[in-house]
């Protein structure tokens, strides 16, 4: 994965220190797109490796992480792209509500990139699960995606906080039909699960990973139930039974499990959300592209828009980048009134 592809030749350093919060997609196409243009790029994550979901969350069938680590390499040795993993940015929720968070090793606040940088890119993305709200949600053996997937692709780094979801032998219920569903779907099955279900609110054809990836796993075995929405979780202590109720008959099913994983969608995990304005930022409602509350701080990706496609994430990291450059040149020179909003979009 080529981050820095937008240089076609040699660029000269100029005298700009930029600092770009999180690794993912979006930060890495920021960090890729400012190199080529000369400046100094500081990339800060509170994982152990660059990559974001990509790596700690996406399974690697779907994208190699070694491909991943090609990319990263040619930041650094080719582009000059410097990386300070285990290092959270901290922001006004509690240390540990977000997963990944037990690998941060020094915490600093937004002011100290905005004191040592020219410029700040937050790129930090969407580290918290939507989690179900009904009764026996807090049961043990009930899992959001993130924290069922999240372990297994970090456990190689013998972190003591980490330990593998243990699925092996048992009925496995996930509950979604989206990217991530047949993410934990598939890891299950690599787990040794001896059953496992699918739980969908609609049909097949309004699965948002689409009728392939859905008929990919029946094939191999996995129940589809659609039209099928989680009433409650009974268990005493531990997960039961899954409550739900069929929409076709207005019924309520009971169905047998060891294990629920709620993959239901995630939450954007910004730095100071208030602070930094990002609801008009997501509005539109902003005097400059990307650009939040705070001067000099821009915004890209899955924090800014919610969880959305990689592709969508690079273009996000593109467009802060380059609108971000644009208003340094501008500023440096006093002309901030003469940005032009329609110039800065980059074409898809």
């Amino acid at each position: 994965m080529n981050f820095g592809f937008l240089q076609t030749q040699n660029t000269h350093a100029v005298n700009r220190s930029v600092g770009i919060i999180g690794a993912g997609p979006s930060g890495l196409a920021a960090a890729g797109l400012l190199a080529s243009r000369g400046y100094e790029v500081h990339v800060y994550d509170k994982l152990p490796k660059p990559g974001g979901l990509m790596v700690f969350g996406i399974p690697s069938h779907r994208i190699p992480v070694d491909r991943i680590n090609r990319g990263v390499r040619d930041l650094e040795r080719r582009l000059g792209v410097t990386f300070r993993t285990n290092t959270k940015i901290c922001c006004s929720a509690p240390m540990h509500e977000e997963e990944g968070d037990h690998f941060a090793a020094d915490v600093l606040g937004l002011s100290d990139l905005t004191d040592n940088h020219d410029a700040v890119v937050v790129c930090s993305g969407s580290w918290k699960s939507r989690k179900l709200t009904i009764e026996g949600s807090t049961l043990d053996g009930v899992y959001s995606s993130l924290q069922f997937l999240f372990p297994i692709r970090a456990i190689k780094y013998a972190h003591s906080n980490v330990s593998m979801p243990d699925v092996n032998g048992k009925k496995v219920i996930v509950i979604g039909a989206g990217h991530s569903a047949v993410d934990v779907v598939d890891s299950a099955r690599k787990l040794g699960a001896a059953e496992i279900t699918l739980v969908y609110r609609r049909t097949v054809t309004e699965a948002p990973c689409g009728k392939f990836e859905i008929d990919r796993i029946q094939e191999m075995g996995v129940t589809w139930l659609e039209k099928r929405s989680p009433e409650a979780i009974r268990g005493n202590e531990h997960v039961e039974t899954l409550i739900v109720r069929n929409s076709a008959t207005d019924e309520l099913e009971e169905l047998d499990a060891d294990i629920i994983v709620s993959a239901i969608g995630e939450i954007p995990t910004p730095p100071f959300q208030k602070e930094l304005g990002l609801e008009n930022v997501r509005k539109g409602d902003v005097r400059w592209l990307n650009m939040t509350a705070i001067d000099n701080v821009f915004v890209a990706g899955d924090v800014l828009t919610g969880p959305s496609k990689i592709g969508k994430a690079v273009y996000s990291g593109l467009r802060a980048a380059r609108s971000l450059t644009n208003w340094l040149d501008l500023k440096a020179q006093s002309r901030e009134a003469e940005y032009n909003f329609e110039a800065d979009k980059i074409s898809r």
